[in-house]
């Protein structure tokens, strides 16, 4: 739990970076989308990459196909949950982005380094990774759709077939199983380049959270009311659903750490990120983001002191 909680901590203090670097003018709007553009194209993917150069285990295989399974359920039962749940939210623009903010969690940012300091460093990317699958597919598919439909309107499914399939992170999971399956591993100098670049990743994801939300007066969030509400269903009882229909169906611990650790990971930067691609509420997302970030360091060791009880 505490180095959990150093970790996450850790990362959030790089949020302020991004925030001082956006009241300089070293990064504006338009910077800000040119580093997510890089985070998700060249730093994460060589980080997932990097991760599957580790010794072939047929069981190691075989429990990552298990965690993608466990990602495709756990996201379609956040999908449904949250359609209903913030159905009080009257602002369409606004139901929109609570609904992808409690569905889309930082998996990766966030999640990653959380599962290295449980797993170990290669095993808990590796792992993440097959998680991360699911949310990518997810992301491009229900993720559009919801974000880009319009009110009044059933929204017209309109799939980028190449951005589902086509993206880096798909890219980079496949062809680091890829490389796993036939115990192929990288010449040296090919992987230090790739795990360096790779290595980046975490703070580029807080430096642009922080640019995200430093336009965010913390009084508008900490009053609003509907924010409070998310939270406890993003951070609280999407997790402790996920714990107990894992414990209910008697699923090995690893899939119980697995499910319950990434339901309670803050709302994913593409959730601000899309928002303000397909002209939604920036703000509301961004505001998702950060507050949900802020109260995870609390929220993230209080759930795994709760898992660490639900499996002992």
């Amino acid at each position: 739990m505490f180095l959990v909680s150093e970790k996450v901590i850790t990362l959030f203090l790089i949020v302020f970076a991004g925030i001082y670097a956006r009241k300089l003018n070293i990064t504006d709007a338009g910077s800000t989308k040119k580093l997510s553009a890089l985070l998700l194209n060249i730093t994460q993917p060589m980080l997932i990459l990097t991760s599957f150069q580790i010794d072939f285990d047929a069981e190691k295989l075989k429990e990552g196909a298990g965690i993608f399974i466990l990602s495709a359920v756990s996201h379609i039962f956040f999908a449904a949950a949250a359609f209903f749940l913030f159905k009080p939210v009257k602002n369409f623009e606004q139901y929109k982005v609570y609904q992808m903010s409690a569905v889309f969690c930082n998996c990766a940012f966030l999640g990653f380094p959380v599962l290295q300091v449980i797993f170990g460093n290669e095993l808990g990317i590796f792992y993440g990774a097959f998680y991360s699958m699911f949310f990518n597919i997810f992301i491009w598919t229900y993720g559009v759709y919801l974000i880009s439909k319009q009110s009044g309107s059933g929204g017209k499914l309109k799939f980028p077939v190449k951005k589902i399939f086509l993206n880096a992170g798909m890219i980079s999971s496949a062809a680091g199983i890829v490389l796993f399956a036939l115990r192929i591993k990288m010449p040296p100098v090919l992987f230090n380049a790739a795990r360096l670049t790779g290595d980046m990743t975490f703070p580029l994801a807080m430096i642009i959270i922080g640019s995200l939300i430093c336009d965010i007066k913390l009084r508008d969030i900490f009053t609003n009311k509907k924010n409070y509400y998310f939270i406890f269903i993003k951070l609280i009882l999407f997790p402790a659903s996920v714990l107990f229909i894992c414990k209910f169906l008697n699923l090995p611990d690893l899939y119980i750490y697995m499910g319950t650790l990434m339901a309670a990971m803050p709302s994913a930067a593409n959730a601000a990120i899309f928002a303000e691609t397909y002209d939604s509420d920036a703000k509301c997302g961004a505001a998702n983001v950060g507050f949900s970030t802020l109260i995870s360091i609390i929220s993230i060791p209080f759930i795994i002191w709760i898992i660490e009880r639900a499996v002992g």
